[in-house]
């Protein structure tokens, strides 16, 4: 087993080399390193999130018959794009944006308050937090922008865009959580609701060929359970959500 020293250097440098737009681990295999030093020690540095904020988790792959297998149960899933970009975090409190932080905790406030998609104010109270999405326009460079981007907390002329995928610890589903976050003025990711494992078959499929999702820079479908409960009954891994997957080709 690695030092806890060892294991913060690691990190580190991997976190580094992501947001420079050129990593050097997989998601999987960074959460891994990130679980083996949260069990050594939880308060590192490297584990801590601005405000406070929760953790982005990252999606397992796998076939979809195994996911279903594994769950059991053939829930009402939403499918959606997988952008490819980076994953991030925004808090609003009281209306006014407060925090906002990448995977790995680093704080880009400064970042998103330049990009027009996401509002510096919502006409809403309490705490708010949202995830989604941040990703160049450029054609071919949608993660390194927004890569480059946040490892610098500044846009420095890149051309970003902002697409919202989840309003955390909301209740209800997936589609009145989105609904949600349209109605405050932010774009949400499209999604097409599936009751049938050949339905979800069918939308990866089109995206393969072509035929859909065409307006974003992505690199699978993302399938995820509608009823928030049954996410909650499903639970997740210390790295990964049992709730949902990502296909690629």
């Amino acid at each position: 087993m690695a030092s806890i020293e060892a294991l913060r250097t690691q990190i580190r440098r991997a976190d580094a080399a992501y947001r420079n737009g050129d990593p050097i681990l997989s998601d999987s295999e960074y959460d891994n390193l990130e679980a083996e030093l949260r069990a050594l020690a939880p308060y590192a540095p490297e584990l801590t999130y601005p405000g406070g904020g929760t953790a982005l988790l990252s999606l397992d792959n796998c076939s979809l018959q195994d996911w279903y297998d594994y769950i059991k149960i053939t829930p009402a899933v939403v499918v959606q794009p997988k952008i490819d970009g980076i994953a991030i975090a925004i808090r609003y409190k009281a209306g006014l944006i407060t925090d906002a932080w990448t995977r790995s905790g680093k704080c880009i406030l400064d970042l998103v308050k330049e990009v027009s998609a996401i509002p510096n104010v919502i006409n809403a109270g309490g705490d708010i937090e949202i995830h989604g999405e941040l990703y160049g326009t450029t054609l071919g460079k949608s993660q390194t922008d927004a890569a480059q981007a946040a490892r610098a907390n500044r846009s420095g002329g890149r051309k970003l865009t902002f697409t919202a995928y989840r309003l955390y610890g909301a209740t209800g589903t997936e589609s009145t959580s989105l609904d949600t976050i349209s109605r405050l003025g932010i774009n949400v990711v499209d999604s097409l609701l599936c009751t049938k494992p050949k339905e979800v078959l069918k939308v990866y499929n089109e995206w393969l060929d072509g035929r859909r999702f065409a307006t974003y820079p992505c690199d699978g479908v993302v399938a995820k359970v509608h009823d928030h409960s049954t996410q909650a009954a499903l639970g997740t891994s210390n790295r990964a959500p049992f709730w949902a997957l990502a296909l690629k080709r």
